[in-house]
């Protein structure tokens, strides 16, 4: 009989996972041991949180999860970060790690985390930001549960997993001979894609055919759902205009003739304008949060005098926000496939011709992308400069992690992406630390493709270490950090009253040399486009540190004021 960790790696290579990442410690020790040899490649990193943002940022860009795997106490708390934006952003991701209860979990222990009296609720703090968590008691619980992770992760909303193994389950004999049996993984993972119901399709189809002004809003669901391309030629074929929300960022490239850019409370004013003056609103994979619908602003979002179509695979999501007229349930790339295919093209003379030119105009009276201060050279180099040196020096092929911060606001406001899904954000928890480990994981899967994270300087300090996994792999990214040595969006929010904002100031290229990276630092923004150059070339993990001001603030950009009570 089989020992279960070598079953687990067996179903783990069944599955085609890739990569396992973290640390071993307690009884996944004997997981990772199990590895040895195996097709699965495991990636060690310095932080649990690291391992979970790298899976994270690998589920989004192949919908296929990976694994973070460590001992319990530490996944249910270091790693919560990286699975609570997986679980709020949809991507497919499992989670193994033990009770490291020793066999003694009733009677007083360290570090275990059976739930049970004196002892951590491991299963019930996984419970909390999955979409499935199974306790194994048994080792044949702990082959079967795998299992069924993998295919509760890539189901339907796809999202984490866990298995949380009962020290005894990970190292006993599995019993093949008795039931429940253990089949091959493949096949609990042959799932087909859900659609819509054809009526309501013909019914949005109508509702679109009859539309004078609609507007695409595309969402992080359209990129998960694989709807870009269809959504893209959809566009053409009937020149309307495509929005999206800051997680939908890049799903049809911004220098696309008929693209607003980013929705929202920090989105263009061509994107606002025209969401405001359609008549009809497809919404693709989009759950309108308040920072896409401007607070719910009902000048510019109004379910009274607009008609909203909302696709979702979650029947949960559509009418969520605002009541809708059509709900397209299913997943994204087959639904927008449906349209397509039942729609024919519009029959006015002209129509695609006027509506691109009335974009195109917008376009222009908005100043889409061409605020006067990114064309202004400064020491300390102004957010806005380098971003726009950014969209001008980055190779267009470019593929660009945010973090948190007026950094992420920055670059979601005024970066015009060049290429389509090329830009991946933390929006579920939106928190800090996660650009320069999720650049890495995508780097792993688009060797070929260069890989820049920006970060603010606060956000890379807290995943600083991933620099070390990145030069042990040889895993040839670019880290930008926003220096302005303080919390920047926390410092300008507190106004006179400025505390616990603002750092001793530090050199972050010559920290990232001292792991044995690359780095410069720079000042003055006429450098930067030799810095940029000299960047993407280096081969090797490289860290450019921009010195940047500390005065300007987004928020002088917000379509909604800070503290509006405006709904």
């Amino acid at each position: 009989m089989p020992i279960a960790k070598d079953q687990i790696v067996r179903i783990l290579e069944e599955a085609g996972v890739e990569y396992v990442f973290g640390l071993p410690g307690g009884g996944t020790m004997a997981i990772f041991d199990a590895l040895y040899g195996s097709k699965v490649k495991p990636i060690l990193v310095r932080h649990e949180a690291t391992a979970a943002v790298m899976a994270d940022a690998y589920g989004r860009v192949t919908g296929r999860p990976a694994v973070i795997m460590g001992q319990g106490l530490f996944m249910g708390s270091n790693a919560a970060f990286g699975i609570m934006e997986s679980f709020l952003s949809s991507s497919p991701m499992v989670v193994l790690t033990d009770t490291s209860d020793g066999d003694l979990a009733q009677h007083p222990s360290n570090q275990s985390g059976t739930g049970e009296y004196g002892s951590v609720d491991l299963p019930g703090i996984f419970k909390a930001m999955t979409k499935y968590t199974t306790l194994a008691t048994t080792p044949k619980e702990a082959a079967i549960g795998t299992q069924l992770a993998l295919k509760h992760a890539i189901s339907g909303r796809p999202g984490p997993t866990a298995v949380v193994m009962r020290s005894k389950s990970i190292i006993g004999d599995v019993d093949l001979e008795q039931p429940p049996f253990i089949h091959d993984t493949s096949g609990y993972l042959n799932m087909g894609r859900t659609q819509a119901m054809p009526g309501d399709v013909d019914r949005a189809v109508d509702l679109l055919t009859k539309a004078k002004r609609p507007v695409i809003v595309a969402g992080n669901g359209a990129r998960v759902g694989g709807a870009a391309n269809t959504i893209r030629s959809f566009a053409e074929a009937w020149g309307i205009p495509v929005a999206t929300s800051y997680k939908g960022k890049s799903v049809v490239e911004e220098t696309h003739p008929l693209a607003l850019g980013m929705a929202g409370v920090y989105g263009t004013k061509a994107a606002n304008t025209a969401v405001a003056d359609a008549d009809v609103i497809l919404v693709v994979g989009a759950m309108l949060r308040w920072q896409d619908t401007l607070r719910e602003k009902p000048t510019v979002w109004n379910p009274k005098s607009q008609k909203i179509i909302q696709v979702d695979v979650d029947p949960r999501n559509t009418g969520w926000t605002f009541p809708v007229e059509i709900a397209l349930v299913g997943d994204a790339g087959v639904v927008m496939d449906q349209i397509a295919e039942a729609a024919s093209l519009p029959s006015a003379v002209g129509i695609v011709e006027r509506r691109s030119a009335a974009v195109e105009a917008m376009k222009e009276e908005a100043g889409y992308y061409r605020d006067p201060t990114m064309f202004e050279e400064s020491s300390p180099v102004m957010p806005q400069r380098l971003v726009r040196l950014l969209h001008e020096h980055l190779d267009p092929e470019s593929l660009i992690t945010l973090d948190a911060g007026n950094n992420r606001v920055w670059m979601s406001l005024m970066y015009q992406s060049r290429k389509a899904e090329s830009i991946f954000a933390p929006g579920g928890t939106a928190g800090m630390a996660w650009a320069l480990p999720a650049a890495l994981a995508i780097k792993l899967v688009y060797p070929e493709k260069p890989v820049v994270a920006v970060s603010g300087d606060g956000g890379f300090m807290m995943a600083v270490q991933a620099l070390s996994t990145a030069v042990q792999y040889d895993i040839p990214v670019t880290c930008v950090v926003m220096n302005d040595s303080s919390l920047g969006m926390v410092r300008q929010h507190q106004g006179e009253r400025v505390i616990a904002s603002e750092f001793s100031e530090i050199d972050h290229a010559a920290l990232a040399k001292s792991f044995g990276a690359e780095g410069l630092q720079v000042t003055d923004s006429k450098d930067l486009p030799e810095a940029l150059r000299y960047a993407q070339t280096a081969g090797r993990p490289f860290v450019l540190d921009v010195v940047t001001d500390r005065t300007a603030s987004p928020d002088d950009y917000r379509a909604v004021p800070r503290g509006s009570t405006e709904t």
